[in-house]
């Protein structure tokens, strides 16, 4: 992306700033899983990866450890527009699963998923292996990956996520 895609400004508010605000909705408890001082949000705790440089995988093991709900959204701010009552849906999904992933098409969303606390030993254990691969992790758990794609047509930008400069162009749409 070439800058901090956590500051980059969409609607007059940081990535992150939006996210904590938009999880502020429904959450009881909000955690921000980064290793940079400069994500810090008054009154939210963030999370420094207790095992450095394993990616996404790393900051759920560190964040699921530090949260005291059984059920967890994960949500990377790089992806500004998900909605409410797509999460809604999500965690209607929920039944006696370890983890709701999105799924559209033959593409994984594990990033704008839910994961119940009781799969840190499965976490753990990759991690362990140095299997850092998500999509390993959630072969193992018992997951729901819920069909999305009419959510897709709803939203064509639900899952979009910002990766190089040119995505920045998606941030200056009202």
């Amino acid at each position: 992306m070439g800058s901090d895609k956590a500051l980059l400004v969409f609607n007059g508010q940081t990535l992150l700033n939006r996210a904590v605000d938009f999880c502020a909705v429904f959450c009881n408890e909000i955690l921000i899983s980064s290793n940079n001082p400069k994500h810090n949000v008054a009154g939210i705790q963030r999370i420094d990866d207790e095992i450095e440089n394993c990616g996404p995988i790393g900051g759920l093991d560190s964040s699921l450890k530090k949260s005291s709900n059984d059920w967890n959204f994960v949500w990377s701010v790089d992806a500004p527009f998900v909605q409410l009552e797509f999460v809604d849906f999500l965690i209607s999904k929920t039944g006696n699963f370890d983890a709701v992933v999105p799924v559209h098409k033959v593409n994984k969303e594990p990033l704008i998923a839910l994961y119940h606390k009781k799969i840190l030993p499965q976490v753990a254990s990759r991690i362990e292996e140095g299997n850092y691969k998500m999509h390993f992790l959630l072969q193992e758990l018992n997951t729901n990956f819920v069909e999305s794609g009419k959510w897709l047509k709803r939203y064509p930008e639900l899952f979009r996520n910002l990766n190089n400069p040119d995505d920045k162009q998606f941030l200056m749409r009202p």
